[in-house]
């Protein structure tokens, strides 16, 4: 009985170690759980302790560990649903700080590198942006962004 209480507390770490590396949204962590909470229960019992004492220990570590892999799974959904918020694409709606412009196209400092910019929209034919002025980025295409003159209500403070 207690080689079994070993193999399946083993095949409970084992399975938790899967789950970390490639999450299953708690599902190899419950049966992890379950598997620990077995061996727990075996080791007891083979150890000469009742059941008055391997089932509520058995229990409660199966029980701690569930609530554990509950919560853990439910953040593992979570995140799956949540916006980007890293890359390229998060610099869209940000300020921008003009470096060099010449026609069309310049450069523009944004998120800590120097990026080619093209004008979207805001500046008429004649003034372009100057060195040092505040634009907004509308869209990130490959390593261009294109940018636009801010609203009055956009002007960074």
């Amino acid at each position: 009985m207690a080689t079994f209480g070993v193999v399946a507390v083993l095949l409970g770490l084992l399975l938790i170690l899967v789950e970390a590396h490639t999450p299953t949204s708690g599902v190899l962590g419950g049966i992890a759980v379950l598997a620990i909470g077995a061996g727990v229960w075996m080791l007891f019992l083979s150890g000469g302790a009742g059941q008055v004492v391997a089932v509520p220990i058995a229990l409660g570590v199966a029980g701690i560990g569930l609530g554990v892999t509950a919560v853990a799974g439910r953040k593992v959904v979570t995140s799956r649903r949540a916006p980007v918020r890293g890359g390229p694409q998060s610099l869209v709606g940000s300020h921008a700080t003009v470096s060099s412009w010449s026609g069309p196209t310049g450069q523009v400092r944004a998120d800590g590198g120097l990026w080619s910019a093209r004008i979207e929209f805001g500046y008429p034919d004649d003034p372009v942006p100057a060195a040092g002025e505040s634009v907004v980025v509308e869209g990130v295409h490959g390593l261009t962004l294109t940018v636009r003159r801010p609203e009055p209500w956009e002007v960074p403070l």
